[in-house]
């Protein structure tokens, strides 16, 4: 099999790349904790017939978080193109031939594990996209309707989750200045060196675990890049005391270790927040944008006003996704090309 690395415009050129009308199946493989040549359907995909080939309308109709939980067949693809069944319990936990109930139902548990990370996976990637919109929950809203300006300070998860995009979307005549912390940059190094390992490591069916983490190396740097072309941008510094007990912590712990080693990087996100407040006398205007609910409630609990991005789910939309939706707040359309949607999953998926 030979390997391309394309950037969008190239993919969206090529012609054989070009999609055509009608109902597609979507499927993802992953060589880290699936079988070689072996697929897990995510969904179906129904593209509309359209005057310009590249910006073919399309409806989405994921499977459901249960049928993906409750999959008994894998497609496995030997080398004519003919599929062959596998058993998903095969994949999808330790070993090959259960020996009683009990590791059945182990098999079963981890499975369902399995698909809740493939779903919120999917979620997460119709929201970075713009095709569901997430719900801002933000302390003082109208400070910012009013001033027309706020200092955004965006941890790992909303870097990750496209948040500032919808921020942006939201808020569409003010002037957000965004700030990224230093110690999100050093996680996002981390997960890097991180996930390059495990790659090298080959294939384990323990390893589905690793879709949650792959957006934070390659979504979170893309995003990074939009951000400092689309926004004043800086860097939120770490004081020399701070920086020394972090570097200070024990780093290979490896994954099951990582909320001691997360709780450590929000403290001194807090931290440096406040910090900046001091620095700039700004007690009003600094905001902590964050996905992780728990760390948002934990600044709110400590005076930092903070912007949630609450996001829908999957099963509020029976009847698929459709990729154009109308924006009250921007007052336009927003679109999403199948190709552009087609090269979010394959950062997450490894391979669609």
């Amino acid at each position: 099999m030979t390997v391309s690395v394309l950037s969008l415009d190239e993919f969206r050129q090529l012609s054989n790349f070009q999609f055509s009308p009608g109902n597609w199946v979507l499927e993802y493989s992953d060589r880290t904790h699936l079988p070689r040549n072996t697929f897990v359907e995510l969904g179906l995909i129904e593209i509309e017939d359209h005057t310009r080939s590249q910006d073919f309308f399309f409806y989405f109709r994921p499977r459901s978080r249960d049928s993906l939980a409750g999959i008994s067949e894998l497609k496995q693809k030997n080398g004519e193109g003919q599929q062959e069944s596998l058993s998903i319990l095969k994949t999808w936990n330790i070993n090959n031939k259960p020996s009683d109930d009990k590791e059945e139902e182990a098999r079963k548990k981890g499975a369902k594990k399995a698909a809740k990370i493939i779903f919120d996976q999917l979620s997460e990637s119709m929201i970075r996209l713009g095709i569901i919109q997430s719900r801002l929950e933000m302390d003082d809203e109208e400070f910012i309707i009013k001033r027309q300006f706020a200092l955004i300070v965006a941890d790992t998860n909303a870097l990750r989750d496209g948040a500032i995009r919808c921020l942006k979307e939201r808020f569409k005549l003010a002037q957000l200045w965004i700030v990224i912390p230093l110690v999100s940059l050093m996680e996002i190094g981390e997960r890097v060196a991180y996930m390059t390992t495990r790659d090298r490591d080959g294939y384990n069916p323990k390893n589905y675990a690793l879709l949650r983490l792959r957006p934070q190396v390659t979504i979170a740097p893309q995003e990074v890049t939009w951000i400092r072309k689309n926004f004043p941008t800086e860097t939120l510094e770490l004081s020399p005391e701070l920086l020394r007990s972090f570097r200070a912590y024990e780093i290979d712990k490896g994954v099951d270790k990582q909320p001691d080693r997360i709780s450590v990087n929000d403290r001194l996100i807090l931290e440096g927040i406040k910090n900046l407040r001091r620095e700039r006398g700004m007690p009003d205007g600094v905001y902590l944008m964050s996905s992780d609910k728990d760390f948002s409630r934990l600044a709110r609990l400590e005076g930092i006003r903070t912007i949630y991005p609450a996001a829908p789910l999957l099963e509020d939309f029976p009847n698929g996704i459709y990729s154009l939706r109308y924006s009250l707040e921007g007052r336009a359309y927003v679109y999403c090309s199948i190709h552009r949607f087609l090269w979010d999953l394959t950062h997450v998926f490894s391979r669609i």
